[in-house]
């Protein structure tokens, strides 16, 4: 039987599969959990932990600003420096006395809050002249004059009371004019320089972190400390920076950096627009993810030398004794009968036991091949010569006496062809080479004499039709199928009738090649084809001695023959073809090795009993 293969999965395959699917699938699944799953959890908890502070420093930053915003809305409110500038207007107090008035409400004002660091007021008709007070410095009135006098007074140029802030040099100043509350006159300016320490300096923020924020634009920026104008951290400074826009409210963007993380949270108040900045070092705010992965490493090397060890395991008590005993089978299928497994010992007992039946029956294979089965192969062959060597002495007698009369009558060419035929099939029927497969162009010799001879005996009785493929002229076939068949053709096709006509066909499909003789005669009876079936497959019983049994007999031996050799499936088939027709068929493979047998056992057995 033929073994289909091709399917077919190893049990060592089977084993690592089976180990992938319960060992490292589940590891495999835990590990992407951790470093995907679980990191990605971290990750966005640690990120939105940090916006959240990032909410909550813009939250502290803004709060106070405000408060500072109110202060300098309170002095309108309270509209001493305006009853004093009336008092001015009307004559009863002179100028020295309002800026005397003035100073004083901004020292009683601004100078005891430590939120506000310089405080400065002058009149919009006299912008140069300031009354001012300092808490801190005493260049205050130099650092006014340099940085803040010309921003102060483009602001003074324009005609509102909302409150500006602004940052100049790393300082927050409010500026803001100050109009009468009865009927909404610009009279003055006040400017603020706030305490920035002072707004910042309640919060709490961890050394890892550098903060800081944009007020309005980008053109400076108020830093927690210095740490965030490092120069290591200018990059991720100018990232954030081209993302802040004025016009973005309540949204938080974040940038990367190589090694740094950093975010920017906008939002806009009513009399500004702030920016908070937060910059970190990315391998600290994720040193969780790190610890993380230490420990998948860890675990990864705790596994691996035990994944290592399933498959040295599978592979020396199971891989090496299969292939020990794989390569052993496959070596007695090439022809090694007998063929023992030798060698180191198997590592397990059920190796051991498998092994040494494995022995056993190969010993006993031997024994039956030779006493047994060669014995009974060698007695098909020399069936098979002799049958092979049969000639029907009644067509020698009548081929030699037509050939005398054509002599008596004359006819020297005649003759000569008549003898040359007569002595192709002579030599081809002897087959003193003792081959058993030949090419087809050789068989065809024969055909050809034998249907010379039978064409001079018949004449014009018998008309002759060739359909052969000339491709299939080298293929390998048993020898003498064919003459047996056309003889059987003659004798009960076209000697029943007064003329018939004998089509040779050679042909093939995709695997098989059909070798195919039509003759004309009678129609065959149920009673025939049940006789013929009978006889292709042995079952019938006839007198060796009585007239015709010779062919009967060569029948048998062609099926037999191309059974013998091709397999079960191959062989003879005689069956009606049409009106008046029969056909013998004949069917072997087209597929062959270079010897023409069907499969390695086969070939073995014939080349041991070569």
């Amino acid at each position: 039987m033929k073994r289909n293969n091709k399917n077919a999965i190893s049990l060592r395959r089977r084993l690592l599969l089976l180990v992938v699917f319960l060992w490292m699938v589940p590891v495999f699944i835990i590990f992407i959990f951790m470093t995907v799953s679980y990191r990605n959890d971290i990750i966005d908890k640690t990120t939105t932990l940090m916006e959240e502070g990032l909410k909550n420093f813009t939250y502290l930053n803004a709060q106070k600003i405000d408060e500072a915003i109110d202060i300098s809305k309170k002095t309108s409110y309270e509209q001493v420096i305006e009853k004093a500038w009336k008092k001015y207007n009307t004559g009863s107090i002179t100028k020295e006395g309002l800026y005397k008035e003035i100073k004083g409400n901004l020292r009683s004002k601004f100078l005891n809050d430590n939120r506000f660091v310089i405080s400065v007021f002058y009149l919009s008709e006299a912008p140069d002249r300031i009354c001012s007070t300092s808490r801190e410095r005493s260049d205050y009135i130099d650092v006014y004059m340099k940085e803040v006098k010309e921003e102060a007074h483009e602001i003074t140029n324009q005609d509102t009371s909302d409150a500006y802030i602004r940052v100049i040099n790393g300082k927050i100043y409010i500026i803001r004019n100050l109009y009468t509350t009865s009927n909404y006159t610009k009279f003055g300016t006040l400017v603020l320089e706030l305490n920035q320490n002072k707004i910042i300096d309640s919060i709490s923020i961890n050394d890892d972190y550098s903060m800081g924020f944009y007020m309005n634009d980008t053109s400076s920026i108020i830093a927690y400390d210095d740490t965030l104008l490092n120069e290591s951290k200018a990059g991720i400074v100018d990232k954030l920076a081209q993302q802040y826009s004025n016009g973005i409210n309540r949204r938080t963007i974040h940038a990367k950096d190589h090694d740094y993380t950093g975010f920017i949270y906008q939002q806009k108040y009513n009399d500004y627009h702030i920016g908070a900045v937060l910059v970190v070092n990315t391998n600290t705010i994720f040193s969780e993810v790190e610890k993380l992965a230490i420990v998948i490493i860890l675990i990864m090397l705790f596994i691996i030398p035990i994944f290592v060890y399933m498959i040295y395991f599978i592979s020396h008590h199971i891989s090496a004794p299969m292939s020990r005993m794989i390569k052993a089978a496959k070596e007695v299928e090439q022809g090694k009968i007998g063929m023992q497994v030798d060698g180191d010992p198997m590592p397990n007992s059920e190796f051991v036991v498998l092994l040494e039946s494995f022995n056993q029956m190969s010993s006993e294979v031997k024994y039956l091949f030779d006493y047994a089965y060669s014995e009974k192969i060698a007695r098909k062959d020399a069936k098979i010569i002799a049958l092979q060597s049969q000639m029907d002495p009644h067509f020698l007698n009548n081929t030699l006496e037509m050939m005398n009369w054509q002599a008596r009558l004359a006819g020297d060419v005649t003759v000569s062809k008549m003898i040359e035929s007569l002595g192709t099939l002579l030599n081809y029927s002897m087959d003193r080479m003792n081959k058993r497969l030949i090419n087809l162009s050789e068989e065809l010799r024969c055909v050809e004499a034998y249907l010379y001879i039978v064409s001079m005996r018949f004449g014009m009785r018998l008309k002759i039709e060739k359909e052969i493929d000339s491709n299939l002229l080298q293929i390998q076939v048993p020898q003498l199928i064919l003459q047996p068949l056309i003889e059987n053709a003659v004798v009960h096709g076209v000697e029943t009738i007064k003329s018939g006509t004998i089509q040779l066909k050679i042909f093939r499909d995709d695997k098989n090649v059909y070798l195919q003789i039509i003759n004309t005669g009678k129609n065959m009876t149920e009673e025939d084809i049940h006789r013929v079936e009978n006889i292709l497959n042995g079952i019938e019983e006839f007198n060796k001695q009585e007239e015709g049994a010779h062919r009967s007999l060569a029948i048998q031996n062609v099926n037999e023959r191309i059974k013998l050799i091709y397999g079960e499936e191959y062989g003879l088939t005689i069956k009606p073809y049409g009106e008046g027709e029969t056909a013998a068929t004949i069917t072997i493979p087209f597929e062959m090795d270079g010897s023409g047998e069907k499969n390695k056992l086969s070939k073995m057995i014939w080349n041991r009993l070569d």
